[in-house]
């Protein structure tokens, strides 16, 4: 590791020992043991899996369609809510799960809850009317057909 640069008081000079990093990714620095620490807190509380940021997606681009996939484990074709708005599509899904068991002199409950929701940019128009959808496996699967393109259409500008 390389030693910090000094000026010409002899005082450390953090722009020259540090150049292209931000004050939480600077070696040795306070801050970066703190933001280490609490990444690990927070994992260790709350699992591997808590900042996992959503589905797999898969966007591929045909000439006449879109199709998309989302591993979307878990859910049942009832649980997803689908639109398209102007050139964007959101998938949402939610799922509720509830598990009672009562035996001799013992209960026991199990809750289990599930919801996401993601937006994704179209490039461009599609038929909303033609859009297939199926969730098989654990896998939704959207065709989303691309609007046909309107003949050039000449705007008379009036004087």
């Amino acid at each position: 590791m390389a030693k910090p640069k000094k000026d010409k008081n002899g005082s450390h000079d953090p722009s020259a020992a540090n150049a292209g990093q931000s004050l939480t990714q600077a070696p040795g620095n306070p801050l970066t043991a703190f933001r280490d620490e609490m990444d690990n807190m927070f994992g260790r509380f709350f699992g591997p899996l808590a900042f996992e940021r959503g589905w797999g997606l898969d966007v591929n681009e045909a000439d006449n369609e879109i199709v998309v996939r989302a591993a979307a484990p878990g859910f049942d074709p009832n649980d997803f809510d689908i639109h398209v708005n102007g050139n964007t599509l959101t998938i949402e899904a939610e799922h509720t799960e509830k598990a009672e068991d009562k035996t001799k002199g013992a209960s026991w409950w199990e809750h289990r809850y599930g919801r996401f929701q993601r937006s994704i940019p179209l490039s461009t128009a599609v038929d909303t009317e033609k859009v297939d959808a199926h969730y098989r496996n654990g896998i939704l699967e959207l065709h989303l057909p691309r609007m046909e393109p309107r003949p050039k259409h000449r705007i008379e500008v009036k004087a």
